[in-house]
């Protein structure tokens, strides 16, 4: 029996090889899933620009959940569906494990682009044999490239961390802001007034920085001068809090006015430039298991990638990158209906419309939490009725006395259920789009795609 399976492994394994040969080159372009010639953007190489988005712990359903709020809600698809349905784009699955764990953290994750290599969690590029080679943002100065982040989380966090700094924890975040200094990034985008000084704020400023702290001075920026923009004491607030506090809307930028400030800063760079953009807060609301914040932070983050490619529009010598680094939570729109329905036409037939439900939340978990000093915990549930437009059950509403028996409620009425709060191990999307975009391949590791960028580049490792 056992020499039979052998046999059949065999067979298989060199059908296999036949088939390959046969379908020769043709059967490139298949295995790539990408139609509308995209390997014509190879010979475009090299890249003067990079751009790098990254929307933090995204796994496929946010993704998916966000082009359908987008479809049902303003009749318009999502930018990052539309790229692939009318651009030369390259998509590709990406493996996202670390030196440490088949499950990432973001430290490790973006450290691997940052220099190539896996390593351990909670470190941000310092090799298990503790080497610490050259980052991505200090081989772009190198090559007198300007660079940039962006991002919704603390600027100094565990993301654009990893394209600059050498730490041995990510969690020593003010040993982080004075390294962007060090190592020259022009731009600095995000929150995190916490972890930079008074002294390093002056230091910024005799470096001839411009400062913003709010969005007023941000669209006052007109370019020119490096910029250091920080927002919040800790986070920017989610997207949903954002779109319904007229105070909080006054005071934060979007993603979108970040990305263009940041443009406006390295557009005239003679030898080009590396901007990193993150949707950091996409991951926070999975890790928090908040449904409504994590479509509304994804949709902003979409809404970045407009940006850029009205930018790429005039400036088609610019390569684009739109990945995650890992999935979070295990979000999942899941069938609601009669299972007696099953194959009768009219089986999850709740499905749609308890999603639909998501388009009357104003709140995140995280405002409601903040907000508990006001109304005490017995004014959880009517806090949580009046932000969520729900109409709960008695028995439901009278069990909601925390956010752990709101999120066991929740999924009853909304269809979304999560497998728990922490990142997960799927492989996630890439793709890319502009010169040396062909040269990704349809399967990727997380630590090959900082070589390939330099490669699009024209530049070395």
């Amino acid at each position: 029996m056992s020499s039979s399976r052998d046999s059949s492994r065999r067979n298989f394994l060199k059908m296999a090889g036949l088939g390959g040969l046969a379908l020769g080159a043709a059967a490139t372009p298949a295995l790539g899933a990408a139609p509308r010639e995209a390997a014509a953007n190879a010979a475009q190489s090299p890249a003067k620009n990079v751009i790098f988005m990254v929307a933090d712990g995204m796994n496929i359903a946010a993704l998916s959940l966000a082009h359908t709020y987008l479809q049902r809600t303003v009749n318009q698809t999502s930018q990052w569906m539309k790229l692939y349905r009318e651009l030369p784009v390259v998509r590709a699955l990406c493996e996202t494990q670390s030196a440490s764990s088949l499950v990432t953290d973001s430290a490790a994750a973006a450290s691997c682009w940052g220099i190539g290599e896996r390593i351990t969690n909670g470190v941000i590029n310092i090799t298990p044999d503790g080497r610490k080679p050259v980052t991505m943002m200090q081989k772009m100065r190198k090559a007198k490239k300007r660079t940039g982040l962006v991002t919704t989380a603390t600027a100094t966090h565990a993301t654009p961390a990893g394209f600059v700094a050498t730490v041995a924890s990510r969690a020593k975040q003010a040993e982080i802001a004075p390294q962007y200094l060090e190592r020259g990034v022009d731009v600095v985008l995000g929150g995190g007034t916490q972890y930079f000084s008074e002294t390093l704020m002056g230091d910024y400023r005799k470096a001839g920085y411009a400062i913003a702290l709010n969005r007023t001075e941000l669209l006052a920026y007109k370019g020119g001068a490096p910029l250091l923009g920080l927002f919040d004491k800790s986070h920017l607030p989610f997207e949903i809090d954002r779109l319904n506090d007229p105070a909080v809307a006054a005071h934060t930028p979007t993603v979108s006015e970040m990305t263009e400030a940041a443009l406006r800063c390295l557009q005239d760079s003679p030898d080009g430039f590396f901007l990193l953009v993150e949707g950091g807060r996409v991951d926070h609301a999975a890790h928090a298991n908040d449904a409504a914040a994590t479509i509304h932070d994804q949709i902003a983050f979409d809404a970045a990638i407009t940006t850029v490619l009205r930018f790429i529009e005039k400036h088609p010598d610019t390569l684009l990158v739109i990945t995650t680094d890992h999935g979070t939570g295990g979000l999942q729109l899941n069938g609601m209906g009669s299972e007696d329905l099953v194959g009768k036409g009219s089986a999850y037939s709740e499905s749609t419309p308890a999603f639909m439900r998501l388009t009357k939340f104003t709140m995140s978990q995280e405002a409601m939490v903040h907000r508990l000093k006001e109304f005490g915990p017995k004014g959880l549930a009517a806090q949580v009725v009046e932000k969520t437009g729900l109409e709960f059950k008695a028995d439901d509403l009278s069990s909601i006395k925390d956010m752990k028996s709101l999120q066991d409620v929740l999924p009853k009425y909304i269809g979304i259920s999560w497998t728990s709060h922490h990142h997960t191990s799927e492989m996630v999307e890439f793709c890319a789009y502009g010169p040396g975009s062909g040269l990704f391949t349809p399967y990727l590791r997380n630590d090959e795609v900082h070589a390939i960028l330099l490669k699009a580049m024209g530049l070395s490792a």
